[in-house]
């Protein structure tokens, strides 16, 4: 490598989330192989983002946080581009130079970074946001409209765009058609075994439950759903005395600020109801990380269900914890999880879902055996060293380069 870079980080809110997470590992990495890092946001609960950034680790910068998220719970997507554009003119005037600055999520931001620094920007797209929204006619159609255009030109103008998976970048090229000289590179993110350490094997909980664990921050996109409706179909599969054993615990992040988390919280509440299982679903909010590694280690398996995840942090840290998983045959952890060997890809329904788990649950030893051979796949494809050194070669190619060559 040449002499250490100058780079900054722009996201738009610091929570808990798989884009947090990304967006943290990548600064830890390159601040860990010497390169000064400062990351820029709009807002940072200290009470609900990951430890990281907090305990000194990062120099963190929050600017707009006065500036609303939303009005009367509409407008949302402006309120975020508003945001977004403010804390890059804070970036810009702060006199500080950069070789390189990481936009992701709202890509509106990239036009003033591109008109006021002298910076190379690399946009990281997570997912494109035109294809997140929800679709709707009328007059929805048209407030969108100037946004989607606006997103797919300015995406266009940044130095270099990456993707967090080839379901990513498929959508990428499906999304902005006008783009389609571009050919967005992929970057999968990295893993921290070691934040992932916990002991091998299933750990018996003290009342000798079974525990099935779902994560996910409490949106309908998650799909938390498949997870109440996948224990209701294993009744069908269990004697009554052993489902009376079966545990989930759904513990996701959850936003006191959005009323989707609330929301979906209530319905998935209601679902447990319904479905008779209030005693056997437990629902956890914005739990730590040093629960969350507790949690894992304490149960058999850990359900996925969003069926769009786009990367999909959750099954490649339960695989590095130990733990098979078993995910939804759609979206980016389709292409990291090995089905068979360290854990299932299923169809996103109930009966498929609860078949898998009957699997594990009825065969223990095979379930360590998928979680050990979890453990050394993400150890060896989707470690941080893995992760730093592919994205330092990035960096590496861009600053000598220059622009992105198109059509490649």
């Amino acid at each position: 490598m040449r002499d250490p870079f100058s780079i900054a980080f722009i996201h738009p809110d610091l929570g808990i989330g798989g884009a947090e997470r990304f967006v943290i590992d990548a600064a830890i990495n390159l601040k860990a192989a010497g390169h000064r890092v400062v990351l820029f946001t709009a807002h940072h609960d200290r009470t609900r983002c990951f430890e990281e950034t907090t305990n000194g680790s990062i120099d963190v910068r929050v600017y707009g946080d006065f500036l609303p998220l939303h009005l009367r719970q509409r407008l949302r997507a402006p309120c975020a581009i508003v945001r977004m554009c403010y804390v890059a003119l804070r970036l810009a005037a702060c006199g500080e130079q950069f070789d390189v600055i990481f936009c992701d999520l709202v890509s509106h931001a990239v036009l003033l970074l591109r008109l006021l620094t002298r910076a190379k920007i690399i946009f990281y797209c997570h997912f494109p946001d035109k294809l997140m929204a929800l679709r709707r006619g009328g007059w929805y159609r048209w407030y969108r409209a100037p946004i989607d255009l606006l997103e797919e030109v300015i995406t266009g103008i940044a130095h270099r765009i990456l993707v967090n998976s080839g379901y990513t970048a498929a959508a990428f090229r499906r999304a902005y058609p006008h783009l389609s000289d571009l050919a967005p590179e992929v970057l999968y993110p990295g893993v921290n075994m070691s934040r992932c350490d916990g002991p091998e094997g299933f750990v018996n909980s003290p009342d000798n439950r079974i525990i099935i664990l779902s994560i996910g921050r409490y949106e309908r996109s998650k799909n938390a759903r498949l997870a109440i409706e996948a224990i209701s179909a294993l009744r069908e599969h269990l004697l009554p005395q052993f489902f009376q054993r079966i545990q989930l615990i759904i513990a996701g992040g959850f936003d006191k600020r959005l009323a989707e988390c609330h929301v979906t919280l209530a319905s998935l509440r209601a679902l447990a109801c319904e479905r008779g299982l209030e005693r056997q679903v437990a629902f956890l909010m914005s739990v730590s990380q040093k629960e969350l590694r507790a949690l894992v280690s304490s149960c058999l398996c850990v359900l996925h269900t969003a069926t769009e995840e786009h990367f999909g942090y959750v099954p490649l840290e339960a695989m590095a914890a130990g733990r098979p998983v078993v995910v939804a045959n759609q979206g980016g952890p389709a292409e990291t999880v090995l089905d068979g060997v360290t854990g299932y890809i299923r169809p996103p329904t109930a009966e498929a879902f609860a078949c898998a788990l009957n699997q594990l649950i009825r065969d223990p030893v095979m379930a360590e055996r998928m979680g050990r051979a979890g453990r050394a796949y993400v150890a060896e494809h989707f470690s941080q060293d893995a992760f730093r050194l592919r994205l330092e070669s990035l960096l590496e190619q861009q600053l000598c380069e220059g622009e992105t060559k198109r059509g490649m």
